[in-house]
């Protein structure tokens, strides 16, 4: 996660290029066709290249909860603060990043995670899409709680020496969430979250869509720390568990907007799902016995994002987050999340590509 310093001047620099975003001339003429969108309230300009300057991180996170006996684990991989660049044209975004030292100095106490995540979020004037695929491996306790924790504390500390870091853990995550913009033509998410077009009047939408999931953890003994294992019931103090998970999710997004240039962005989204949990749970004559559970699941979605837009530039932050949660038995919960937090400075200019104009026509008429 960023840190309470590095936050502060990094907000502290965003305030200033908002202020100064916010004095841009708003010379870009409303494109003809603007992208099916009423002019009143959004403009679009992905037919003109958008440049941009970023700090993000992204995350996920593993949490087991016996809920009968009021005991939580959850475990975080050690993530690092980056710096990128990219551009937008047309339907096509590029963006890359590369860690900052001076951010990235937690090691000794977080450990190391080795990790491929690749998060995508394609926002169309239709539908706004999350894809990602993580691989992690290397995660540390980042919260330890049960009942009776004054009398236990000596237990937990022996808990946090013993097993604080888990580099022998492994998620793997992919999966997809597709959302129907129901009021297209007035709310745009490109405005807030892809930078190319800009919303001018508050507007919301009503959501509805579904999701597709797969989601694994490995581990090489029980994600219960040792010392606390007698605090977790069986179905929770596992080594392994693959699910996979189809739902239905609904919600809604609205963009405030203040002067048509100052905006708040957000979206709430719960869904509904039935999962397949194939876990290797604690029990039987080796240890470890073979268990599939099929259940209800619960997934949740928000998205902020705030700044400054304008024709010329959009000066910002966003917040992504996707949550999930099962019950592998009464009141026993497993859940994880995955999501990203960006800081962005972005600059459109008014030229066109043509050879990339040509070949998105040319895919067109496949």
């Amino acid at each position: 996660m960023i840190g309470s310093v590095a936050t502060a001047h990094a907000l502290s620099i965003l305030l200033l290029l908002a202020a100064w975003g916010a004095r841009a001339q708003d010379s870009l003429r409303v494109p003809l066709e603007n992208g099916g969108f009423d002019s009143t309230y959004v403009v679009d300009y992905t037919h003109l290249l958008t440049a941009r300057a970023y700090f993000s991180t992204k995350f996920n996170a593993v949490d087991v909860d016996d809920r009968r006996v009021g005991s939580h684990i959850e475990y975080r991989p050690n993530t690092n603060v980056n710096f990128g660049v990219g551009a937008s044209y047309r339907a096509l975004t590029l963006n890359l990043g590369v860690g900052v030292p001076a951010l990235n100095r937690d090691d000794s106490l977080r450990g190391s995670t080795s990790y491929i995540d690749a998060q995508g979020n394609m926002y169309g004037r239709r539908f706004a899409i999350n894809l990602f695929a993580q691989l992690y491996r290397g995660y540390y306790i980042d919260q330890l709680s049960f009942a009776d924790f004054d009398d236990l504390a000596p237990v937990y500390t022996q808990a946090l020496a013993q097993d604080r870091l888990r580099p022998d853990i492994r998620q793997r995550n992919l999966g997809a969430t597709v959302l129907h913009i129901r009021n297209n033509r007035r709310f745009s998410y490109r405005a807030a979250f892809n930078q190319d077009a800009w919303q001018r009047k508050s507007a919301g939408s009503w959501l509805v869509g579904g999701n597709l999931v797969y989601q694994g953890v490995r581990a090489e003994r029980s994600v219960i720390p040792d010392a606390v294992d007698s605090l977790w019931r069986a179905p929770l103090r596992f080594r392994r568990i693959d699910q996979v998970e189809l739902g239905a999710m609904g919600g809604y997004a609205h963009t405030f907007v203040i002067h048509r240039h100052v905006y708040l962005s957000f979206t709430a989204c719960l869904g509904l799902g039935l999962v397949r949990s194939v876990i290797q749970e604690a029990g039987g004559d080796e240890g470890y016995q073979r268990r599939v559970h099929w259940g209800p699941n619960l997934r949740s979605q928000g998205r902020v994002a705030a700044g400054s837009n304008s024709a010329r530039t959009n000066v910002g932050l966003s917040y992504v987050n996707e949550q999930s949660q099962t019950g592998l038995a009464p009141e026993a919960v497993y859940g994880w999340s995955v999501g990203n937090f960006r800081i962005f400075f972005v600059r459109r200019f008014g030229v066109k590509l043509s050879a990339v104009d040509a070949v998105m026509r040319r895919l067109g008429r496949l």
